[in-house]
């Protein structure tokens, strides 16, 4: 898995990430809220054919509009990603190194996954997943498909993705409504600012 492709599934917990994928002219409902307007912790999977399953927790701070995504599985266990869906910023904390690592140019990335614009979303129905309601949405824009259940609070408990890249599937295992202590979406104090290769970024968190 590319931290690409995970930046992609950590952006859709916390909006549409399907919404990043393709548009066709068909009838399309409101539009659902594209961010949590509220605090939230979540157990997630992502899955990708091809690639080991892996499970996350994930914690939004709707204040900041911030999300910290920590492995649970694999050998990328205890590897944290931050994500800063305002500015477009991404930092991976590797404690078993002691460092941060910044990641580049990813502003473009994560705000294409939360557009919008040319995104149709058509009303499939109602579902219960980790045990809260969720509205179902048919998700189309101009390079491939996907579906997303999303809460009236804005909580993506489920998400598929499809385009020319290949899958991607992101379902909550777990959530809770709950504020988040702000400390957990702080880089690490302490900790040494490193550069490294998108291969051995990508390795470190399961690719």
């Amino acid at each position: 898995m590319t931290f690409r492709t995970a930046a992609i599934g950590f952006a859709t917990l916390a909006a549409i990430g399907s919404a990043a994928f393709a548009a066709m002219g068909v009838a399309h409902a409101a539009t659902p809220r594209m961010i949590p307007d509220h605090d939230a912790m979540g157990v997630y999977q992502i899955a990708q054919p091809g690639h080991p399953t892996q499970t996350w927790r994930v914690r939004y701070s709707a204040a900041n509009q911030m999300l910290r995504a920590v492995s649970l599985s694999g050998q990328a266990t205890g590897i944290a990603v931050l994500l800063d869906l305002a500015a477009g910023s991404a930092n991976v904390v590797v404690p078993q190194m002691h460092a941060v690592v910044a990641v580049p140019g990813l502003s473009g990335l994560i705000h294409k996954v939360l557009d919008r614009n040319d995104s149709h979303f058509t009303r499939l129905g109602q579902a219960t997943i980790a045990g809260h309601q969720c509205t179902r949405y048919l998700v189309l824009k101009r390079r491939g498909d996907g579906s997303a259940c999303i809460t009236p609070g804005g909580v993506v408990l489920a998400a598929t993705g499809k385009d020319d890249r290949g899958s991607l599937t992101v379902t909550a295992l777990q959530m809770v409504d709950a504020p988040q202590p702000p400390d957990d979406f702080a880089v690490p104090s302490g900790y040494s600012s490193v550069s490294l290769p998108p291969q051995m970024l990508a390795q470190l968190l399961g690719g």
